[in-house]
């Protein structure tokens, strides 16, 4: 097992990890015995880095597949044709390696929550900085994260006994970071409306969603309308579509992906999930496809340090009662999509064991193209300890999918795949 420090630790204690890393003990202990140490170690290694990818929807109603490829790589772009998918465009992320007269510059330490950032390039600001070298404006500095690796390398914009001075002010500028993200949201061919950037769980999700002509839909989901864009073209914006948001923040930036791609048949309305399915809507819907808030924790490159078991639990319980509560609004054999980037068992299996325990809501078999990705091992269900979770039924082989962040080096989630009616063989 390679841990973030190249060291080979295969007999590291659970103890050492939790100090290693500094995440929530209760979460750490949590995934040691749900995941295993081995898997726990690459999972947290992983979730630092860069992806290997950026996932490009490409709106074929405004321009056709070639062409934007052909945009991408004109601009210096490494982007490449899905293999499985004809509307989706793989571009690369770079890799940076740093030298080692780089790994003994004076020193800047960050912390947690600001390391994604400034390992894809973002500058060091004064409140993210947690420890210092001595240095003086000017001089060439690294930038390492809260256990040790070095993520880039900047010019200090002040002198090192400035950090933590209580004025707010850039303290280093990145001249080089482990990441080199391509900026694809500030290209034109974006604003105006070309294409969308989803996750890889986002598209594998709506390609497993069953679409008829005559469907009314319901998205429910914590992104900004990338995915209802999508469902919208997919659909030639011919099914209405209702996009619930829950609050002022997603309202406005869904605006604004609404108006960018143009999707003419999705409304967008602002509620709680839940209240929004406790107001008895008159309306009901044939197909929907919902991502409740979650921990994400399957997102790279990293998550927040602040997530412990107790906020994780609420978590699970307001997704569970969003589901309980979904059979409100839906039609009969009306089918549902479940979405978590997270890794975690209780937002997912557990979540999914639960909908099955209802007797209004039963499984249901994925898509012909998501069964082919299946049996190439692209994505797969996920085995758990027998001993922890031998309750889990056949059910969970045959309807949901785990996409591992590990193995994709990649954004990763969960998908259940589940359809609303009465059956009578089950208890409620």
């Amino acid at each position: 097992m390679t841990t973030p420090n190249d060291s080979t630790d295969d007999d590291l204690r659970p103890d050492e990890i939790i100090d290693r890393f500094m995440y929530d003990p209760s979460l750490l202990h949590r995934w040691l015995e749900q995941l295993g140490i081995n898997y726990t170690l690459s999972l947290l290694s992983s979730l630092r880095k860069p992806n290997d990818s950026i996932w490009v929807q490409v709106n074929k109603s405004k321009i056709d597949y070639d062409s934007l490829l052909d945009i991408f790589e004109d601009m210096g772009f490494n982007a490449n044709k899905h293999p499985q998918f004809d509307d989706i465009i793989q571009v690369k992320i770079g890799i940076n390696e740093f030298d080692e007269d780089e790994k003994v510059l004076p020193m800047i330490k960050v912390d947690r929550e600001s390391t994604t950032s400034i390992a894809l390039g973002k500058d060091v600001n004064s409140t993210n900085v947690t420890e210092v070298n001595q240095f003086v404006a000017g001089d060439t500095v690294r930038i390492i994260d809260f256990i040790g690796n070095i993520i880039a390398v900047g010019v200090a914009e002040i002198h090192s006994y400035e950090v933590k001075d209580k004025t707010v002010r850039v303290a280093a500028k990145i001249t080089k970071s482990l990441g080199i993200t391509p900026q694809l949201t500030e290209l034109m061919v974006y604003r105006r409306g070309y294409f969308n950037i989803l996750t890889p769980a986002q598209v594998l999700s709506v390609k497993s969603t069953y679409l008829k002509p005559e469907d009314n839909i319901l998205v429910m989901t914590v992104d900004k309308g990338d995915v209802a864009s999508y469902i919208a073209e997919l659909t030639n914006n011919k099914c209405p579509i209702t996009f619930v948001v829950r609050n002022k923040h997603q309202l406005k930036a869904a605006r604004r992906q609404i108006e960018r791609t143009k999707s003419k048949s999705v409304r967008i309305l602002k509620r709680p999930f839940l209240k929004f399915l406790e107001e008895h809507q008159e309306i009901k819907y044939s197909a929907v496809f919902i991502e409740p808030q979650n921990s994400r924790t399957a997102i790279m490159p990293t998550f927040s340090s602040n997530l412990g078991i107790s906020k994780l639990a609420t978590i699970a319980k307001d997704q569970k009662e969003i589901i309980t509560n979904l059979y409100r609004c839906l039609y009969d054999s009306a089918t549902i999509t479940y979405l978590t980037h997270s890794v975690d068992v209780s937002e997912n299996e557990d979540a999914y064991n639960h909908i099955l325990s209802k007797a209004y809501y039963e499984d249901q078999k994925f898509t012909e193209e998501i069964k082919q990705l299946q049996k190439k091992k692209i994505v797969s269900y996920r085995e758990l300890p027998e001993e922890t979770y031998s309750d889990y039924v056949f059910e969970h082989k045959n309807s949901t999918i785990y996409i591992d962040p590990v193995k994709t080096n990649n954004s990763g989630g969960y998908i259940a795949k589940f359809k609303f009616g009465k059956i009578n063989d089950k208890d409620n």
